[in-house]
């Protein structure tokens, strides 16, 4: 997969799970989960950056 495209699929589930966030419905763990999955996107989203940075920067 293109980077480009990588990182947008990640940005709108992380967009979604933000979006969920604002239910008033939701129940404490319910929330605590959906943090806790944008914390781990945030992170996979800063891999993506690191890992596509880093190729550019090899050389041989």
């Amino acid at each position: 997969m293109e980077y480009q495209h990588v990182k947008q699929k990640l940005e709108e589930r992380k967009k979604d799970l933000v979006s969920k966030m604002q239910n008033p419905d939701l129940t404490i763990e319910e929330k605590e989960n959906i943090e806790k999955s944008i914390k781990n996107y945030e992170y996979i989203i800063e891999l993506t950056d690191m890992n596509h940075h880093e190729r550019g920067s090899i050389k041989y």
